[in-house]
């Protein structure tokens, strides 16, 4: 019983997703929508145009009394393209100049110079074990 409704609702999902689809595929390729008036009244209405000569209903010329009323409904995009244009100033590199050892003066006089690079620690005298803490029973 569950899984019949279940499928009943799955089948109603379908049908509507395909209808909303046609629908939508209707509007926004157009749709021509005739109305005919016969005597200043609204004879008919009917989707597509037809040419004929006489009226349907009361069987005169179109020319007279009777006249059609042809408007087609189309959905329009109303989509409008930005364009940005945007004028960055060019990029400019400086170089700085790197000091020369004749502005430091002499090296000699300097006893220990500390590096500069964040590198790791060096090697430990510990086993891998003892030094990630893995100690197996």
């Amino acid at each position: 019983m569950l899984t019949q409704n279940v499928l009943f609702l799955l089948r109603m999902k379908k049908l509507l997703a395909i209808s909303l689809a046609l629908i939508y595929l209707a509007i926004a390729s157009g749709v021509v929508v005739n109305v005919h008036y016969c005597m200043g009244e609204v004879a008919s209405v009917a989707l597509g145009h037809s040419e004929s000569d006489r009226c349907e209903n009361c069987g005169m010329d179109n020319d007279g009394c009777c006249n059609d009323e042809v408007t087609v409904v189309k959905l329009q995009d109303s989509h409008s393209y930005v364009s940005i244009q945007a004028d960055f100033p060019k990029a400019e590199v400086l170089f700085e100049k790197f000091p020369h050892a004749d502005d430091f003066g002499s090296t000699a006089s300097h006893t220990h110079l500390a590096p500069k690079a964040h590198a790791p620690p060096g090697r430990t005298h510990l086993p891998l074990h003892v030094q990630y803490c893995v100690f197996r029973i």
